[in-house]
């Protein structure tokens, strides 16, 4: 065993591990600080939607009402 993890590969592997490790141990803070986050960026893209469809929908009146071919029939 002393011959598998001696010099310079069992330096670089316990070196992988021990970073695994803090890695393995820093994981559910990160997923679980992002959580309130990302509710906020998906309530702003239901905002931004709702703005989005209010402006297409006013657009599409004004086009219509300026529309030479439906104002001319009038």
């Amino acid at each position: 065993m002393n011959e598998l993890l001696g010099g310079g590969v069992g330096v670089a592997v316990i070196l992988c591990l021990v970073v695994l490790a803090i890695l393995w141990f820093l994981l559910p803070f990160a997923i679980f600080g992002t959580k309130d986050k990302l509710s906020e960026l998906i309530a702003e893209s239901k905002k931004t939607n709702e703005q989005l469809s209010a402006l297409r929908s006013e657009v599409a009146t004004l086009k219509a009402n300026d529309d030479p071919v439906i104002n001319a029939s009038r």
